[in-house]
């Protein structure tokens, strides 16, 4: 696939009942693995996979109304992230953070889990790794540092 075909690729996702269904156009920004403990309360899981676009790009197609969110205050960053999840099942699907750069970028976060078709994409860095589940290990990343958004 050329780079034109990429960033102009249409990928569909939604949460686990099919009542919330978004579309999103191209690469992500970055892709983040979280093991922060939010990340793993709201995820049920041993971490959170989360694909970053800008708004323009993502675009809900059915469900916005049955979209309920929780502004999450007490996170290890220290910023407010916004967790909308579908009030039909339960499923986390998108998050905003209340960073400043975040914010000035329309930066949009996407659940990875809740894409409909699989990705070649990988993980640019592990955020939180000091908090990882002592189980998880061989998470491939592009990048070893902490990012800045």
């Amino acid at each position: 696939m050329s780079a034109s075909d990429r960033a102009t690729k249409v990928r569909t996702g939604s949460c686990l009942c099919k009542t919330v269904k978004y579309t999103v156009v191209g690469d992500p920004l970055t892709f983040r693995v979280c093991h922060c403990y939010n990340c793993k309360k709201a995820s049920g899981s041993a971490f959170m996979t989360n694909v970053f676009f800008t708004e323009d790009k993502l675009h809900i197609v059915e469900g916005e109304e049955k979209l309920n969110v929780y502004h999450d205050k007490e996170t290890s960053s220290g910023n407010i992230l916004s967790r909308y999840f579908c009030s039909q099942c339960g499923s986390n699907v998108f998050l905003q953070s209340s960073d400043k750069l975040a914010v000035a970028r329309k930066i949009r976060i996407i659940a990875a889990g809740t894409l409909d078709e699989d990705f070649d994409w990988v993980p640019k860095t592990q955020l939180w790794p000091e908090l990882k589940s002592h189980f998880v290990h061989g998470i491939e990343t592009t990048k070893k540092d902490k990012p800045k958004l």
